[in-house]
């Protein structure tokens, strides 16, 4: 019997907001109840509304605490020893862990489906926030107090980009050395016969599923980093991926192939947690 567990890993110091804590929380809500799935918290420290504001260690926000939430997943996995992994986070670094943990498993068996509008191959010389480095700590790379946690770092030729826009002119420079090929797709290029090709092209029986939200259209679906209410300028550049068509790609990849891991990431609801205040804001609650 296949062994399939779910943490729920509300990190939200990796992307010095907040809101991922709740997000992660009302993500691990709305997901499929599942009785045979056992369901974990990663612990995770709840962010306060008076709490200071996180140092910056090595050129990373709160770097020691992105370095305990990374152990303390790696310790549940470690004593669980799922065969499959659901990550509800949080932000993108939720996925260190389980990826990590499931290439150990599944060695050259497993390739990655990066759906992302960004391609999280950043350093501490370049950004601060740890999210953005996630996919090169995986590589090895990004972060070395963080990619030293990974003990088997995936090769380049194992990770799809799907959905990626524009880089930055750092991560421009970033992606050739490391190897990755990508091309910048909207929402009529994003194709599933084309993930499918590639799975099939380079042999991978496993597969991992990296879902960040904000690959979505900001005008389709609100609850992101590009919705934020009072925000219009964001520096990067925000997804094009139709919510409708993506929930297609993500139930034919899911019938076609054998995922083990599947990572959804940067859930912002924002609204939500604008009337979640307003109701503590009310005695006849307390």
């Amino acid at each position: 019997m296949t062994n399939t567990i779910r943490l729920m890993y509300p990190d939200w110091q990796s992307g010095d907001n907040p809101v991922y804590y709740f997000g992660a929380q009302l993500l691990n809500w709305l997901a499929p109840q599942n009785t045979q799935q056992k369901a974990i918290k990663v612990p995770v420290t709840s962010p306060l509304d008076d709490q200071p504001k996180l140092k910056l260690e090595n050129g990373v926000t709160a770097q020691s605490e992105v370095i305990a939430n990374v152990r303390a997943a790696q310790k549940i996995l470690d004593v669980e020893s799922p065969d499959k992994i659901i990550t509800l986070g949080g932000n993108c670094m939720v996925s260190q862990a389980p990826f990590s943990y499931l290439h150990d498993k599944y060695g050259a068996d497993v390739g990655i489906v990066w759906i992302d509008a960004h391609p999280d191959i950043s350093s501490p010389q370049i950004f601060s926030n740890e999210h953005a480095m996630v996919l090169a700590n995986l590589m090895g790379k990004g972060d070395p107090k963080l990619a030293k946690l990974v003990t088997h770092p995936f090769s380049a030729v194992s990770i799809l980009y799907v959905g990626l826009q524009e880089p930055t002119a750092d991560e421009k420079t970033i992606l050739p050395k490391l190897g990755l090929d990508y091309q910048l797709e909207n929402n009529q290029q994003v194709d599933v016969e084309k993930i499918q090709k590639w799975i099939n092209r380079h042999h991978f029986s496993k597969v991992l599923v990296h879902f960040d939200l904000d690959v979505l259209d900001r005008k389709l679906f609100f609850d992101q980093y590009f919705d934020k209410p009072g925000v219009t300028d964001y520096g990067v550049s925000g997804g094009k991926l139709d919510p409708d068509k993506a929930s297609r790609i993500l139930k034919k990849l899911s019938a076609d192939n054998d995922i083990v891991g599947l990572t959804i990431a940067e859930y912002l609801p924002w609204s939500a947690l604008k009337l979640k205040r307003m109701m503590e804001n009310m005695s006849i609650f307390n």
